[in-house]
């Protein structure tokens, strides 16, 4: 129970984290994390007792297979050489200079102790970066290179720093040793991974040949797979992380001959594992908070100031090393091109989005209390400390210098667009766009109403139109825009009242009950206290009222059963209550958009037609009934395919045009490529 309490605890502070990083989006939601996991520890004392033992099984193993299955393969092969330059030698140096300076700056940590610091603190996380990126002008090459890299440094840092962690725990170290253990380890995780990947390649494509494409079969075995190859790598005393590496690349590179099979399982697996990656890089992050305050309780030789100072010089020896590296392997392959010279600008950026992550976290922590003679790991308190410290700083720095080093980003031209169709696609923004190709795909839906389907083609437009005054309110100024909601709040209110009269009319003709009259009346009262949300959309209101009409609705629901009238016969009331009233607000509003009041108003002629149209499907829903469901249903993915079809079609034609950016139709694209999915998928079950 306790075990489950933890992870449902962790889980919030996950979601609460990324909740606050969506309204600061400049800030990476890892900070956040941290902070929350610090505030749990530190005001309800929290405590984790963490196993190292499976700590590195748990998170790095499906972490690092989710980012090597998914790196896109075209770029881990045009950067094969600074990737792996950067992945290996730059790891190797880092872990070597890095270390011996760690290890000469504190004079309290063992060597073998300070290597493993600066072996943990060499891969980057660019995970953590990507969010400061979005906001810098920082070409594309970079972020695949830090992706790329990486992708293998995690696994050469990781095997590094399980060496220097080994040394630290038996008390001893030999250079000689360590060199045969670590190519031993090296080859035979990639034999292993390589192995696993080529067998499981073999299965699936026998699954496949068999008829068996359960996407979701395989989609498990993926998820099984990087703690599978762990494990066995790690029984024969191999790398489990290189063999994870490996297994994941060659799974990455396989490509089978049923292509439309191979997407859905692509697309399945990748958001899969984002959810997957999304809880995994929380749980670390939020653990960190949480361990932080056990990280201060430092020995008595060495002051918390003393500790800050040793981690800010850690941080800088990490990313002046990297600085330095960047430079010289610029200079080295610049230096036969009389027009490029290396450039300690592009030097210090590349520093910067050397951001440490969670894989370094993940690594510090799985650090044994003890070593093998049962005495406490030597410093592991500072080693966490330093650790948490850079992480941080690189954060923050990266946050802080970036922007300033990389420039603000710009609008990208579409390749061949003339400074002219440049011009015209910076103007357009993605939410005009939207508007575009929705009201594309209303005007081909309404041509095809018919007397046989326009309950379905109302309801059907009269989503679309929501979805287009959503996104209007997102590029339409608030002067311009102000005057045209105020219009249609009045419009709207007229005919709420409209409908009041109608339904209070007919408890004078004594047509329905008191208890469908006073029922209608509170819909109507609810739907005017929701005019508001056009303007505010004050989203927890918003929920509220949703929780509130709930509750309202049950409470009907239970009156009605109790009532001494029959059920069918206060159902009929109130389909009659809600048809006349329809009728008659679609009658008031017809007279009063010819009024001069109305003539003189800002009010938008699309927003009364709305409204007719919101009418309209009322009454044909009430005119149907439940008769012909399936009918509708088949009608409803029709026509829903039709209106996908106009926005494919008007996206092509603002593309063609070079109205809008690559960037921005390839989203719009996306968006109805998910709708489409989700429509299928619905119909399928």
């Amino acid at each position: 129970m306790a075990l489950l309490q933890t992870v449902v605890g962790l889980t919030f502070l996950v979601v609460l984290g990324n909740v606050l990083g969506y309204f600061f989006k400049k800030i990476p939601v890892s900070l956040f994390q941290i902070a929350l996991g610090l505030l749990v520890a530190i005001f309800l004392n929290v405590k984790i007792e963490l196993d190292t033992e499976w700590f590195l099984l748990l998170f790095i193993a499906p972490l690092l297979y989710s980012d090597a299955w998914r790196f896109p393969k075209k770029e881990l092969w045009e950067l094969r050489g600074p990737i792996f330059g950067n992945a290996i030698l730059l790891v190797f140096i880092t872990t070597i200079v890095g270390g011996f300076l760690i290890y000469w700056m504190v004079p309290e940590l063992p060597l073998p102790v300070a290597l493993a610091i600066a072996a943990i603190l060499s891969p980057t996380d660019p995970v953590a970066v990507s969010a400061i990126a979005s906001q810098a002008k920082l070409p594309p090459s970079i972020m695949h290179l830090v992706a790329g890299e990486s992708l293998i440094n995690d696994a050469s840092g990781l095997v590094g720093f399980k060496f220097a962690v080994a040394a630290a725990t038996a008390g001893t170290f030999s250079l000689w040793q360590a060199t045969g253990e670590f190519f031993y380890v090296s080859i035979m995780g990639t034999l292993v991974g390589a192995l696993m990947g080529f067998i499981l390649n073999a299965i699936g494509d026998w699954l496949s040949s068999h008829g068996n494409n359960d996407v979701s079969l395989r989609v498990v075995l993926q998820l099984f797979t990087p703690f599978l190859v762990y494990i066995l790598a790690e029984e024969i005393n191999a790398s489990g992380v290189i063999a994870v590496v490996v297994a994941a690349i060659i799974l990455n590179i396989h490509t089978k001959h049923d292509v439309d099979y191979t997407g859905e399982l692509h697309v399945v697996g990748i958001n899969t594992w984002n959810v997957f990656g999304y809880l995994l890089n929380g749980y670390i992050f939020v653990i960190l908070g949480i361990e932080f305050p056990l990280a201060t309780h430092l020995s008595a030789a060495i002051s918390l100031p003393m500790a800050l100072f040793y981690s800010v010089v850690t941080w800088l020896i990490i990313f002046g090393i990297r600085v330095i590296w960047t430079y010289v392997t610029q200079w080295v392959r610049l230096k036969n091109h009389k027009n490029e010279t290396a450039s300690w600008r592009v030097a210090i950026t590349s520093g910067l989005t050397g951001v440490r992550g969670a894989v370094t976290m993940a690594g510090v922590l799985s650090v044994p209390l003890v070593t093998d003679s049962g005495a406490p790991f030597p410093q592991r308190a500072l080693m966490l400390f330093i650790a948490a410290i850079t992480i941080i700083l690189s954060l923050i720095m990266a946050i802080v210098l970036l922007p300033i080093v990389g420039g603000e980003k710009k609008t990208q031209v579409p390749p061949g667009a003339t400074k002219a169709k440049a011009k015209v696609a910076q103007h357009m923004s993605e939410p005009r766009a939207r508007v575009y190709v929705l009201q594309s795909a209303v005007r081909e839906i309404e041509a095809r109403r018919r007397e046989s389907n326009q309950a379905v083609v109302y309801d059907i437009i009269r989503r679309y139109q929501s979805q287009i005054r959503q996104l209007q309110l997102q590029f339409m100024k608030a002067d311009k825009m102000s005057p045209i909601l105020d219009a249609e709040m009045t419009l709207r209110e007229f005919a709420l009242e409209t409908e009041r009269g109608a339904v209070q009319r007919l408890l004078v003709d004594e047509r329905i009950s008191p208890l469908v009259f006073a029922s209608e009346g509170r819909r109507i009262d609810r739907a005017e206290s929701e005019l508001d949300d056009l303007v505010t959309h004050d989203r927890g209101k918003r929920t509220w009222r949703q929780i509130r009409r709930f509750f309202t609705g049950f409470g009907r629901m239970v009156r009605v059963w109790l009532s001494d009238d029959s059920s069918d016969k206060l159902l009929s009331e109130y389909q009659l209550a809600r048809h006349e009233a329809s009728k008659e607000a679609i009658a008031a509003i017809s007279k009063y958009i010819s009024t001069d009041k109305a003539q003189s108003s800002h009010l938008d002629q699309t927003a009364a037609y709305n409204l007719i149209i919101m009418y309209r499907a009322q009454i044909e829903r009430e005119r149907h009934g439940q008769s012909s469901v399936k009918n509708a249903e088949a009608l409803k993915m029709e026509l829903e395919l039709i209106g996908l079809n106009a926005q494919r079609e008007a996206v092509q034609h603002l593309t063609e045009a070079h109205f809008i950016s690559g960037t921005t139709s390839l989203n719009i694209r996306q968006n109805i490529n998910f709708t489409e999915a989700g429509m299928l998928t619905n119909l399928e079950e």
